[in-house]
Order: structure tokens, then C-alpha cells, then sequence
């Protein structure tokens, strides 16, 4: 099957520069899109887990319960580094900004 149409594949300007570039750009794309729910995950959970400590603390820190304690202040300690730069606005400015 022959046609006298021009090949679209590969693309005439397709250097791997040009492609290289192509691949950057998509990529910031999906960071930029994936960031934000990964600050809003790490910001919530920062916030929740606190409450994990306390049935530890009121136990009593026993071997095994001293690891998972520790443990659990270092993952507290990631997320919340992760999470800082959450923004928590006001849901009326949420919702006026959407109706304009």
C-alpha cells in the first residue's frame, strides 16, 4: 500500500536534542501535576499520626514498642518535611474564586 502523502513518522526536525527537550518538558509536567497531592498526602499525615503515639506512650515503651516508637517519630519527621509547604487555604476563598 503506497501513498504519495508525506511520512509523518519521524517528524522532520526530530534531533535528539529536540527529543531530549520534548522528554524534560513532559517530565516537569508530571512532577508538577503529582507534587502537589504528594505535599497534601505527606501534610495530613503528619498531622494524623501523632495520634499513633499515643497508645504507645500510655503502654508503656517495651523493646519491640520503643523501635516502632522511634520509627515512628522518624516517618513523622519525613512527612512532615515533605508536607511543609502545604497550603491549607480557606474553603470560601476556594469557592468564591471558583465562581468567578
Amino acid at each position: 500500500m503506497s501513498t504519495n502523502s508525506p511520512s509523518l513518522w519521524p517528524p522532520a526536525d526530530a534531533s535528539p536534542a529536540r527529543i531530549a527537550d520534548q522528554l524534560r518538558r513532559g517530565a516537569r509536567t508530571a512532577v508538577d501535576h503529582v507534587r502537589p497531592l504528594l505535599q497534601a498526602t505527606a501534610f495530613w499525615s503528619a498531622v494524623v499520626m501523632p495520634f499513633l503515639y499515643v497508645p504507645l506512650l500510655l503502654g508503656g515503651l517495651t523493646g519491640g514498642e520503643f523501635t516502632t516508637f522511634v520509627g515512628l517519630l522518624l516517618v513523622n519527621a519525613l512527612v512532615l518535611v515533605l508536607g511543609h509547604n502545604h497550603h491549607v487555604g480557606d474553603p470560601t476563598e476556594e469557592s468564591e474564586a471558583a465562581t468567578q
